[in-house]
């Protein structure tokens, strides 16, 4: 594997929650491949989230060692150090690799209640200006997610499941580099939740992206075709907090 063929590389990297009910996220090595499908697994409350947020670029990540990195290569050869932009005050920098590379599902759906299903799904189109060229691809996908039926129906009107599945389109529709899912089937029962992950990992490798998904239920993410990235929860002698540790590094030459 060469290194122009990861999506994220992560050394000495973290994030501290204060607090006696608070934590320490500490991730000592994530690469990420392009094109791979990981899932970010751990009890609750160990950093799953946060974890998210950080490859986000929505929260700023704390320095753990003199030699940290943090690069998000959406493009081969094209390679952003995450960790540089934060320290140079670049949040519109931050925002623009969100906006043109990232589709990201949140546990809620998180769809806009004055915009319909068809709406939501196509803003990030609009937003990447690339609206008319996917728009066949994104009726395609709601279709795939059996969302279509509902698409002139603002999210108030759908159930919880028809919220969450026109969620994974949005995230999928302007072709996004990397998709970040935070348990993007906890809304649904565990047969449609098995159906739509597979689904979802169907339609990602369809399109070529990098998917990290946050989950609970490690056998399904595996059964979709995942490869598991455990956050392990370890607490020091004398001090309140939990320690979250991950490291997933597979070898690179």
């Amino acid at each position: 594997m060469q290194h122009n063929d990861l999506m994220y590389s992560l050394r000495g990297i973290g994030k501290q929650r204060p607090g006696p009910e608070g934590f320490c996220l500490s991730i000592s090595a994530l690469d990420v491949c392009r094109g791979q499908l990981i899932a970010l697994v751990g009890p609750s409350g160990c950093g799953k989230s946060t974890a998210l947020d950080l490859l986000a670029g929505i929260l700023r990540p704390d320095v753990e060692t003199s030699d940290a990195v943090f690069r998000f290569s959406p493009e081969p050869e094209a390679a952003q150090d995450v960790l540089g932009l934060w320290r140079a005050g670049h949040g519109e920098r931050l925002a623009s690799l969100r906006l043109r590379y990232m589709g990201y599902v949140l546990q809620t759906g998180g769809l806009l209640p004055f915009l319909t299903a068809r709406q939501n799904m196509l803003l990030p189109c609009q937003c990447a200006a690339n609206e008319e060229e996917r728009r066949e691809a994104v009726e395609r996908l709601a279709v795939e997610l059996g969302v279509d039926g509902v698409a002139d129906q603002y999210p108030a009107t759908l159930s919880v499941g028809e919220r969450q599945r026109v969620a994974i389109v949005r995230a999928l529709a302007h072709a996004p580099a990397v998709v970040l899912a935070d348990e993007p089937t906890a809304a649904l029962d565990p047969a449609h939740s098995r159906r739509v992950m597979r689904l979802f990992a169907r339609l990602a490798r369809e399109q070529g992206c990098t998917v990290i998904m946050v989950s609970h239920a490690p056998d399904m993410a595996q059964e979709a075709g995942f490869t598991l990235a455990p956050i392990r929860v370890e607490r020091d002698a004398g001090d309140e907090r939990s320690i979250s540790r991950l490291h997933f590094s597979p070898e690179v030459a």
